[in-house]
């Protein structure tokens, strides 16, 4: 809104000086001004026109029900038909009782008529409430059998009692229909925050108190003569309702957009999630590392803040694998995961490195990381024994401190690896666990890639 204004303002300014000098010039009485004013007085007058008010609420009625019928055409919600359906029984009901007819029965049956479309276009108002998308239609059968019975009182009743009880039963079988449908469109503003059905509930409650009025006024002749004057209250009232459900489309439609951008949000955080996510073990995967290596080295080395490595490898796991198959060897790899998401802090990282292999991240000093890798071990250990899995499943951690003038995460990785070797169990009939470090580091000395 400060933007709008600013704008205008900067418009208005630029305009200024242009247009003052144009509206003086034309307010200057020089002689084209005088020869144009000279020739509008020559002209004759126009005669007076006769404005009749329900012809022209009739047509405004009928405009109302074209833009709604516009719309329908963009939106396609049900509810509008409805409103649309109100709209042109009211056109009708309006230009049946603007026209004055020489036979009494033809005017009293048409006046019936115009009653009973009167009385329908309020039950359509009252059917869009319901049909609104968070509300439930209540079509039951004594609903049809109550339609049913008043369409017959007012087709038959102008020829069976007077035309005014007619007038009057309709008047208020309208004003209730009315004031239940603004219960409606009240409670849907409450709900949803709509303005416009704020509007609709609003104006449907004044024109259900005004043609309850206009009942009352004309039975009481102390008040015959305020039957134009509600007449022209309830037009207005209609005005606002007509603006109110105009208002309600564009703000369905833009939450309809808003809750599709919210589920559009939501879809891509999802992707995003699991294109970082080990679908497995519920860790982050080494993408996930490599998009945040950058940013924690960064942090590491401004603040000069620890960062550690731990590598994690499940011992034997081929054996159990080749022993009890890849099903039971896939619920072991979830255990784990589910033990390093509940024991690793929201600020370090847990990431499946491949296979049976872990990497934590952990912005600790190496030997708190020596104390997790000891507590991690221990929860692995509980867990094995509830599982009832075999003895000789165990975790191995190896760990190493990420040097302040690190570029990568490579060298740190490396090292943990290395060292968790060191950590592992010695198998009987095999080659010591030393041999094999050391035989890993003679490797690695003469191939630094590996």
């Amino acid at each position: 809104m400060s933007r709008t204004i600013a704008r205008a303002t900067v418009a208005l300014a630029v305009l200024a000086p242009f247009v003052v000098p144009a509206v003086t010039h034309a307010l200057s009485p020089h002689d084209g001004v005088v020869f144009a004013l000279d020739t509008l007085r020559s002209l004759p007058g126009l005669a007076p026109m006769a404005i009749r008010p329900r012809v022209l609420s009739a047509y405004g009625a009928l405009v109302t029900a074209g833009m709604l019928s516009l719309l329908y055409l963009y939106r396609g919600r049900s509810f509008i038909v409805y409103w649309i359906g109100a709209w042109v029984f009211a056109t009708a009901a309006l230009a049946l009782v603007s026209q004055t007819y020489a036979d009494a029965t033809l005017d009293r049956v048409l006046t019936g008529l115009a009653v009973l479309f009167t009385v329908g276009g309020s039950v359509l108002v009252l059917v869009a409430a319901e049909t609104y998308p968070q509300y439930t239609l209540r079509w039951g059968a004594q609903r049809l059998n109550g339609i049913v019975v008043t369409t017959l009182w007012f087709l038959v009743a102008p020829f069976v009692v007077p035309i005014g009880a007619v007038v009057i039963s309709g008047s208020l079988l309208t004003a209730g229909i009315l004031g239940w449908s603004a219960r409606f469109y009240l409670r849907l503003a409450r709900d949803s925050r709509f303005a416009g059905a704020l509007l609709i509930g609003a104006g449907l409650a004044l024109v259900a108190a005004l043609t309850l009025s206009s009942a009352v006024a004309s039975v009481a002749v102390d008040l015959a003569s305020w039957q134009d004057r509600l007449g022209t209250f309830t037009v207005l009232s209609l005005l606002l309702v007509a603006l109110g459900m105009h208002l309600l489309i564009f703000e369905d439609m833009t939450q309809e957009l808003r809750l599709a951008n919210r589920q559009l949000a939501g879809a891509n955080e999802e992707i995003q999630r699991l294109a970082i996510t080990d679908p497995l073990t519920g860790c982050h995967n080494r993408r996930f590392l490599e998009e945040i290596e950058r940013r924690e080295l960064e942090r590491h080395r401004r603040y000069l803040a620890p960062l550690t490595v731990v590598f994690l490898d499940v011992n034997h796991f081929k054996r159990l694998n080749d022993t009890l198959g890849h099903d039971r060897g896939d619920a072991v790899l979830w255990m784990i995961g589910a033990l390093l998401r509940a024991q690793v802090r929201h600020s370090d990282y847990a990431i499946r490195w491949g296979g049976d292999e872990f990497v934590l991240l952990l912005n600790c000093s190496e030997t708190e990381a020596v104390e997790k890798g000891r507590r991690l071990k221990e929860g692995f250990e509980r867990d094995r024994v509830a599982a009832g899995l075999p003895p000789y499943l165990g975790l191995s951690a190896g760990i190493a401190e990420v040097e302040f003038n690190a570029a990568t995460l490579r060298d740190a990785i490396r090292e943990a690896d290395s060292r968790m070797y060191g950590d592992k169990p010695a198998v009987p009939g095999s080659r010591t666990v030393k041999s094999r470090v050391q035989e890993l580091k003679g490797v690695r000395k003469r191939n630094p890639e590996r």
